[in-house]
């Protein structure tokens, strides 16, 4: 028997309307906005590092200051400057010492990049006087000093005189962290580590930071035993041009993020 649907001429066009209260008036129930557009249970792969700023003003000594702390948007005062809103110049982070989830990273190599206008004589002080410290929560995962975590990037010249500048006169200089070449930072992975009388180890790709798992990295110039060093004074007080130090650190490697 063939069931067979019929519709009065004379059924109300209004009868597949749905009744609703008086409170719902105007306030149409838009489901679909309600739905989380992120695919479930996958990630997507990039490399892009996670970095920070790290800054200390003209004739100020310098300071021990912990990166990945503040994010983009949180207020940072650099050691003897002004204070200033942060922006994607300065981090990429966008929770206070952790990644939002889902994201996560493996970190693969720790790189220190100072503004290429740094004097000589602040360059040289700072990577040979700080410590890089990376945690990953609470844990150290790598300790060297900044010289040992070349930034892979930048200006390079090396500028000396011996002439006696006229009153007032300056020399501008530009430098980096070590050779300027994109493979020059300080990896943590290792292909294939061996230790002479144990088993064969597992590949080291390098360090994974979890989603919302806490991480830092500290530089620290004052703890050599001496008094911190005080970055050089702005021209024409010296021959040299003192700008501060205003330096990116970052964690390159390979960054998990929700697809959308």
């Amino acid at each position: 028997m063939v069931k067979q649907n019929f519709s009065s001429r004379y059924k109300s066009r209004f009868a597949r309307c749905q009744e609703i209260a008086e409170r719902e008036v105007g306030r149409p129930k838009l489901h679909m906005l309600r739905k989380n557009p992120i695919v479930a249970g996958q990630l997507e792969y990039l490399v892009q590092p996670i970095f920070d700023f790290y800054g200390v003003a003209v004739a100020t000594a310098v300071t021990k200051q912990q990166m990945f702390a503040q994010p983009i948007g949180a207020q940072y005062t650099p050691s003897g400057g002004a204070a200033f809103i942060k922006t994607l110049y300065h981090t990429n982070l966008v929770q206070p010492g952790m990644l939002d989830a889902p994201k996560k990273l493996l970190v693969k190599a720790v790189a220190i990049v100072l503004r290429s206008d740094i004097d000589m004589h602040d360059l040289n002080s700072f990577i040979g006087l700080t410590l890089a410290q990376l945690t990953i929560s609470g844990k150290d995962y790598w300790t060297s000093l900044v010289s040992k975590c070349p930034g892979g990037a930048g200006a390079f010249s090396f500028t000396m005189s011996t002439q006696t500048l006229a009153a007032g006169g300056t020399i501008g200089t530009a430098g980096s962290n070590g050779w300027p070449s994109a493979q020059n930072v300080a990896t943590i992975t290792d292909p294939m580590p061996q230790i002479p009388g144990l088993d064969a180890m597992e590949p080291i790709l390098g360090q994974l930071v979890e989603q919302n798992q806490n991480f830092a990295l500290i530089l620290d110039p004052t703890i050599t035993g001496s008094a911190a060093f005080t970055t050089s004074a702005a021209a024409p007080a010296t021959q040299f041009v003192g700008t501060g130090i205003n330096a990116h650190a970052y964690l390159e490697g390979v960054l998990a993020r929700a697809i959308l």
